[in-house]
C-alpha cells in the first residue's frame, strides 16, 4: 500500500516520472530503483523555464596582467611593510637575444642578405619603495657590441590613489607598442613606424591621474638624448595621454532573464606630442605633430590590438597602423602571435625601414640607431606570425616565426623579403 501511494506521489510530481510510477505499480522496479530529484535540481528546472531569478554569469579573468607596460621584480632582497623609511629593494635585470636570417629581393636585382645573431640587451637595475608611496629606479643597459649606458633613472611618487608624479630619465609613454618594455612586447623588433618616429629616452616629468575608467597624464620632456644622463637641450616637447578602460557590468535582470556580464578587456587611447623645437633633437627628423590612438581587447584565449599613428613635421610626413593578435594554443605555455605593420607617406623615402638586430651605438637612444642595414622607401608592409613558449611566464620565454615584408619605393623599384626571428628572453 505504502508503494501505491508513493507511485501516485511520483506521478503528480511531473510528466519525467511519470513512466516509473507505473512501472512500479506493475512490479518491474523496486522503491530503491526510483529516480530522486533533490531541492537543487528542481530549482534548475524551475530556472530553466524562467520561474526563478536570473542568473548572472562574470568571466573573472584578469585580462589587465596581458597588458602591462613592465613585469614586477621577481628578486626582492629586502621587505619590510612596517619601515616608515624603506620598505622593499629588489634586484632586476633582463637578457634578450635575437638571431635573425633571411634575404631581400629588390626588382633591380640588388638581393641582400641577412643574417645576424647577437645579445640584442643586457639591462640590470634596482627598485626601492621608500616612505610607503615613492618608487626610485635605476637601470643600466649594454649589448653584445659594447654599448653601455642608463636606461633608465626615475623617481614615481603615487600621491594618492588618484594621481602619480614621476621624473627623471624614461622612455615617454606613446603608443601601444612604444611604451611597452623589451621585456612585454609582443612581436620582435618594433614596428619600423614606431622606430621613425617614437622619442628617445630622454629627461622629462609627468603627471598621470586616474577617475573611475579614465586615465589622463601630461609631461614635459627634454630635447636632449645620451646614452647616459642627457641635458635639457632644445625646447623639448610636450606629451599628453588619454586612456579609458570599459568596465563591463550587468544590472539585475526582470524575472527569468539571465544577465552574462560581458567578458574581456577593452581599452581605447589616444597620445598626442607637440614638439616645441624645430630641428631634429630627441624626436627624430624634428617632426611637430605625433599621434597615436587606438584600442585593446581581450576575451578568453585571444588578445587584439590596433593602432593608428601619424607624424606631421616640416620635413615629412608619415603615417600608418599597428595590428597585434595573439592566441592561447595551451594556455599559459604556447601562444601564438601575429603581427601587421604599414608606414606610408606622400614624401620620397620618408620611411627607413631596418633589417637584423640593433646594437645601440653613440651616444644615441633612439629606436631606429644602431642597425647595420637601414633601407629609405616610401611605403612599408611586413606580416609576421610565430609562436612563444612560455617557460615561467613571461619571464622567460623562446619565441620563433616568420616575417613577409613589402617595401615600395618610386624611384628604386620594389623590394621584397622572409626573414625567420627566433629568440629568447629571461626576466627577473
Amino acid at each position: 500500500m505504502r508503494a501505491k501511494f508513493l507511485a501516485i506521489g511520483l506521478g503528480c510530481a511531473g510528466s519525467a516520472l511519470g513512466n516509473e510510477a507505473l512501472d512500479l505499480l506493475e512490479g518491474k522496479i523496486t522503491e530503491d530503483e526510483i529516480t530522486v530529484v533533490s531541492e537543487d535540481e528542481e530549482s534548475g528546472s524551475a530556472s530553466s523555464s524562467g520561474e526563478s531569478a536570473p542568473e548572472v554569469l562574470v568571466d573573472d579573468t584578469d585580462y589587465s596582467r596581458r597588458w602591462r607596460n613592465s613585469l614586477p621584480p621577481k628578486a626582492i632582497v629586502y621587505e619590510n611593510p612596517n619601515s616608515a623609511l624603506v620598505q622593499r629593494v629588489a634586484v632586476e635585470g633582463m637578457a634578450e637575444w635575437g638571431y635573425t636570417t633571411g634575404s631581400i629581393d629588390a626588382d633591380g636585382g640588388n638581393d641582400t642578405d641577412v643574417d645576424d645573431n647577437t645579445l640584442r640587451r643586457l639591462r640590470l637595475g634596482g627598485v626601492m619603495r621608500a616612505f610607503g608611496n615613492t618608487d626610485l629606479e635605476a637601470k643600466v643597459v649594454a649589448d653584445g657590441n659594447g654599448y653601455q649606458g642608463i636606461d633608465t633613472l626615475r623617481a614615481t611618487m603615487n600621491v594618492n590613489d588618484g594621481l602619480k608624479v614621476e621624473a627623471g630619465k624614461f622612455r615617454p609613454p606613446f603608443s601601444q607598442e612604444y611604451k611597452r618594455d623589451p621585456e612585454v612586447r609582443v612581436a620582435p623588433g618594433l614596428s619600423p613606424l614606431i622606430q621613425n618616429i617614437a622619442p628617445a629616452n630622454t629627461l622629462g616629468v609627468r603627471f598621470e591621474t586616474y577617475s573611475g575608467p579614465w586615465m589622463a597624464g601630461l609631461g614635459y620632456f627634454s630635447g636632449g638624448y645620451d646614452k647616459n644622463v642627457p641635458g635639457f637641450g632644445g625646447d623639448g616637447f610636450i606629451l599628453a595621454n588619454l586612456a579609458y578602460t570599459f568596465s563591463p557590468t550587468a544590472e539585475a535582470g526582470t524575472e527569468g532573464e539571465d544577465v552574462a556580464v560581458p567578458p574581456g578587456h577593452q581599452r581605447w587611447h589616444l597620445d598626442y606630442i607637440y614638439n616645441l623645437d624645430d630641428e631634429a633633437g630627441s624626436i627624430p627628423k624634428g617632426y611637430e605633430h605625433l599621434i597615436s590612438t587606438g584600442i585593446e581587447v581581450s576575451s578568453g584565449k585571444f588578445d587584439f590590438a590596433g593602432d593608428f599613428l601619424l607624424a606631421n613635421g616640416p620635413v615629412d610626413t608619415a603615417w600608418g597602423m599597428n595590428l597585434f593578435g595573439r592566441y592561447w594554443l595551451y594556455d599559459e605555455a604556447v601562444r601564438f602571435v601575429g603581427r601587421y605593420s604599414y608606414a606610408d607617406s606622400d614624401d620620397p623615402d620618408a620611411i627607413s625601414v631596418t633589417s637584423g638586430v640593433p646594437s645601440a651605438i653613440g651616444d644615441s637612444t633612439q629606436p631606429l640607431m644602431g642597425y647595420g642595414l637601414v633601407t629609405p622607401v616610401d611605403e612599408f608592409h611586413s606580416f609576421y606570425g610565430g609562436l612563444d613558449w612560455h617557460v615561467y611566464g613571461d619571464h622567460l620565454l623562446f619565441s620563433t616565426g616568420l616575417e613577409y615584408r613589402l617595401l615600395k619605393d618610386e624611384d628604386d623599384g620594389d623590394a621584397t623579403s622572409w626573414l625567420w626571428h627566433t629568440g629568447g628572453r629571461v626576466a627577473f
